[in-house]
Parts: C-alpha cells; structure tokens; sequence
C-alpha cells in the first residue's frame, strides 16, 4: 500500500533515527530505507516553502521533506505507529493517502 507523509523537519537524519528506534536497522541505499515490511524513500520537498507553509489549510504541502512509504503488511498499523512517533517528538506531519480516514494517530501539522 502506497502512502505520503508530509514533514515538517529540516533534518532527514533525525526522522531515520527515529523511524529506526521503533522498527529496528534499515538497510539503506541513498534515501531508500528497506525495513521488514515497509520500504521508505525520504527526500527534500521540492515544493518546500516556508513562507507557504503557514497556509492553514495546505501549508502542509509545503512542508520539508516527502515520505514515501510503500507497505506490505498491515499498513494502518504502521502507519499509525510512524506518525504518533513523529508527533510524540514534536514533528509535524500529514498523510496523504487512500486509507489516511482509517488512521488513529493524528493526521495533523500540530
């Protein structure tokens, strides 16, 4: 199952870390991160702008970094899980996804 996630972050680094802190060690190659049952691609928003961002309606769009997630088991759930760790570490974050309405954790910039 395919899914974005907006970040607001300006570090690629920190969001790795984290997402490694709670599904272990990805292998990497570039800003491909393999895990075990989702693969992540994590790269600059090319439509980034700070000034754009604060729009309270799609400021998210604008946001630093894309994330792209491609899932293969039980997506909710990780999907869940990823974005609660981001807003429990004061990371805005929003899905954009066909399921995203099926989401517990907040689908918020904070």
């Amino acid at each position: 199952m395919y899914c974005k996630i907006y970040i607001h972050c300006d570090k690629a680094e920190k969001i790795v870390s984290l997402i490694e802190s709670r599904f272990g060690r990805a292998d990497k190659k570039i800003s491909f991160y393999y895990f075990s049952s989702f693969d992540i691609t994590l790269d600059r928003n090319d439509e980034a702008d700070r000034k754009n961002m604060n729009s309270p309606t799609d400021g998210f769009l604008y946001y630093e970094l894309l994330a792209e997630l491609e899932i293969y088991t039980d997506h909710i759930r990780i999907t869940d899980e990823i974005m609660r760790l981001l807003h429990e570490n004061d990371i805005p974050a929003v899905v954009s996804c066909d399921y995203e309405d099926e989401l517990e954790a907040p689908n918020t910039g904070i």
